[in-house]
Parts: structure tokens; C-alpha cells; sequence
């Protein structure tokens, strides 16, 4: 049953995707991101070229993103010598991957019935998920991996087997080279462990289980870090991006009083930091990311700008609580303009309301260290947002977990409708 409305979906989601949203590519195209893919495809274009893991031909070797997507889209250059259309394909393909995931996970929140087929169409069918796939973006298949991990770690965490702690930390580091804002969930782990338990032997081994993933992790992202400390001499683990994404969060936030909306702030910083590194002497290409000509003038500039809002943000406490707030608002809500934030209300509030009924009316059948994981998960993964930068679509990840919840008082309400009917129908086969 779960595989046909699989397949259902992904017929109708591959029919609009092909045919219809071509015709409206030029009008929507500016709302779904910087560049194409976000400037993940300009890298992947270079890689294809052969001029290496660059933005552009005549810059530097960059460090701006993670590995895993650009070479994915290389890949996927090579083989159809095109990544745009491809990219939507795999992610197409790659949420209904995730969907048996999902599927996977909700069978050891709860026993319901229905939950295992409800929480994958709640995943599917959510707006976010479909734009996620119709912008071609990383969000897709970090989802993927992301819900590989939490399935093993859970699995490691119920058998406290080495072996599953290892291949959880591999899933990790390769879910890292995607998109690297999940790296440090199992230190996160381990700092809940310290505050609420007060068994050493546990602690003990929740050290060693943290120590284990991380290490794993760290296998699988060596060659990038290798790579960068070969380049410009420092421990660089994941990306130079940070440095921007906390300029762009702390700007926005420090002018978001007028009438400008989120999309022009965030170019507005942007120009302010085309400006800054005119300023100091920088030698790059101006745009929404600046392409430096040499690698450590990136992750230099990148540093002072991170520096500076720490900076402002040691200073005035309040300013971090501020901004703090408002990206916890972004992270849920907030899209390029007012009316992609409005729709973005009207499509998470009720998944957030179903989701807050399903932890009060699931209470007593989910399992709670099932539970415990994706609600830690979740509130890391927001937490990690909340001090640099934030906007809707950086809550695409969650929706997993939303919508396993979410599909529980809707389940409920399966049962009750059907459930007398299930059990008369039951009846004569146990005859």
C-alpha cells in the first residue's frame, strides 16, 4: 500500500514538475534562492570543466560549501550534461526514499496502525518538501541522510552496539559533506546526558558513544579536511560560509524595523559586504557571495566577519536575544517577501498544532527514546540556527519529524472512524 501511493506521488509531483513549472520558471525562479542551486551548481559546473572546486574559472579554490552536493551535481553534469532537471529528478527519487524511511521510524514512535503510511504522505505533500525538490537545492538529500543517521543511531542506542555506533557516525560524516549543521548533534547528545543524568558508568559511556560517532564522522570528511588544510593551513572541518551567514542573520535582524522585505535585507547585506571587503583590500568578485581570487582571503574575510557579530553580540546581550528570537520566528516562517511569509504560516502552523496534539495524545503508546531523539534532534537543528541566520526553508529537515507527529492524532482518528470496522473484518479469518 505505502509503495503504490509512493509511486501515486511521485507520478503527479513529476508531471507538475516537468511540464507545469517550466512555464513559470522566469516569474518564480529569483524566490527560491542565490543562484543557481544556492551557487552549489557554479562549483559543480567548474568541477565538470575541470577547473576544479571553484566558483569561477578565474577565482580562487573556494571552501564556501561543503563537498557532497557540488560533485553530486557534477555527476549528474556528466552523465546528462545538464544538473537542473536531473537534480529535481533525484530529488523527487530521493524523497520517496525518504518516505520508506520515515515509514520506518514512525513504526517505532508507535504501534498505530495507520501512522506508518499517514507520516510518509504528511512528508510528501508538504509545501516546503515540494519546493525543496523544485529548487533543485541540498535540502533534499541532506534530509535523506539526515534520516538514515537518526534510524542507526537509534538502532545503536537500543543495542548499544559498537558496530551501529560506526555506521551512525559514517551516515553522519557523509550527511555532513551535504549540509554540516548536524555534525555536532551527538556532542549535543552528550551535554543533555551531564545536565539530567547522574550515573557516571552512563556517562561514561555516553562519552565513549559520542567519541565513536564523531570519530566516524570525522573518517569520512578527512579527505575535505586534508584538502583545506593543505589549502590555507587551517582545521577547517565543514565550510567558510558561517562568517556570511551570521553577517547576513545579524544585519537583517538590525534592520528588519522598515519596510523592506526579507529577500531585499538579505541583498542589502550583501552590499554591505561587497563594500567591507572593497574596503579592506580584498581582490574578489562582487555578488550575494564574494569569490576571492585566494583561498585564505575567504576564510580571513569570512572569520572577521563572524568575529564582528560575535563581537556585537558579547557586547549586547540583548541584541543576541533579539535576533536570537527572531530567527527562531525565520527558521518556521519567514520567506523572500510578506506573502511567502504568510503562506509559509498557513502551511506549518497547522503541521506544528498537529504535531504539539500528537506528543499529548500519543503520550502513552510512542516509544520515548525514539521520541527523545527526533524531539533533541529538532531542537539542536534550531538552536544551531537561532544565533547566526534563519529562514523557512532551513526547516525542511524537520519535517520528518512533524510529520511523524503530526500523522498521530490523524491516525486517532483513522482508528476510531475504521477501527470497529477493521476488527468485524478480522473476525472470520480467526475463525
Amino acid at each position: 500500500m505505502l509503495l503504490f501511493v509512493i509511486l501515486c506521488i511521485l507520478a503527479v509531483k513529476l508531471a507538475f514538475d516537468l511540464v507545469i513549472v517550466p512555464l513559470f520558471k522566469d516569474q518564480i525562479g529569483s524566490f527560491y534562492g542565490i543562484g543557481p542551486s544556492d551557487n552549489y551548481g557554479w562549483i559543480a559546473k567548474n568541477i565538470y570543466l575541470g577547473n576544479g572546486y571553484r566558483s569561477t574559472p578565474d577565482t580562487g579554490f573556494t571552501l564556501l560549501r561543503e563537498p557532497g552536493y557540488p560533485y553530486f551535481l557534477a555527476a549528474l553534469r556528466y552523465l546528462f550534461e545538464s544538473d537542473r532537471g536531473p537534480a529535481v529528478i533525484a530529488n523527487l527519487l530521493f524523497t520517496s526514499l525518504s518516505a520508506f524511511l520515515i515509514s520506518k521510524l514512525a513504526r517505532l514512535v508507535s504501534p498505530q496502525q495507520w501512522l506508518p503510511l499517514v507520516a510518509p504522505v504528511l512528508f510528501l505533500l508538504h509545501p516546503g518538501v515540494i519546493v525543496a525538490e523544485l529548487r533543485g537545492g541540498v535540502e533534499i538529500p541532506f534530509v535523506l541522510l539526515v534520516l538514515c543517521f537518526l534510524l542507526l543511531l537509534r538502532q545503536g542506542l537500543a543495542t548499544a552496539n559498537t558496530v551501529d555506533y560506526i555506521k551512525a557516525g559514517l551516515v553522519l560524516g557523509a550527511a555532513s559533506c551535504v549540509r554540516s549543521t548536524a555534525l555536532l548533534f551527538p556532542v549535543f547528545l552528550f551535554v543533555r546526558d551531564l545536565i539530567f543524568e547522574r550515573d557516571w558508568r552512563f556517562l561514561t559511556r555516553s562519552a565513549l558513544r559520542t567519541a565513536l560517532v564523531l570519530i566516524s564522522a570525522l573518517i569520512v570528511l578527512s579527505p575535505w579536511i586534508i584538502r583545506n588544510y593543505l589549502l590555507v593551513g587551517q582545521f577547517i572541518p565543514t565550510a567558510s560560509v558561517r562568517g556570511i551567514a551570521m553577517q547576513a542573520g545579524n544585519y537583517i535582524c538590525t534592520h528588519a524595523e522598515g519596510r523592506k522585505t526579507f529577500q531585499e535585507l538579505d541583498y542589502d547585506a550583501a552590499d554591505v559586504r561587497n563594500k567591507l571587503a572593497a574596503e579592506q583590500g580584498y581582490r574578489f568578485k562582487a555578488g550575494y557571495y564574494q569569490w576571492f581570487f585566494d583561498p585564505h582571503d575567504e576564510v580571513r574575510f569570512n572569520n572577521a566577519l563572524g568575529q564582528q557579530v560575535m563581537q556585537e553580540y558579547l557586547q549586547s546581550p540583548a541584541l543576541l536575544v533579539k535576533c536570537a528570537t527572531k530567527n527562531a520566528f525565520n527558521f518556521w516562517f519567514a520567506g523572500k517577501n510578506r506573502f511567502a511569509t504568510i503562506a509559509n504560516i498557513c502551511v506549518q502552523v497547522p503541521y506544528m498544532a498537529l504535531a504539539l496534539l500528537g506528543l499529548v495524545v500519543g503520550f502513552r503508546q510512542y516509544d520515548r527514546p525514539t521520541v527523545m531523539v527526533l524531539l533533541l534532534f529538532g531542537a539542536y537543528t534550531v538552536m544551531i540556527y537561532m544565533p547566526i541566520h534563519a529562514q523557512a526553508r532551513y526547516s525542511v529537515p524537520l519535517v520528518p519529524i512533524m510529520a511523524i507527529l503530526s500523522a498521530i492524532p490523524i491516525c486517532k482518528l483513522l482508528e476510531y472512524r475504521f477501527g470497529n470496522r477493521s476488527a468485524t473484518a478480522a473476525r472470520p479469518s480467526q475463525v
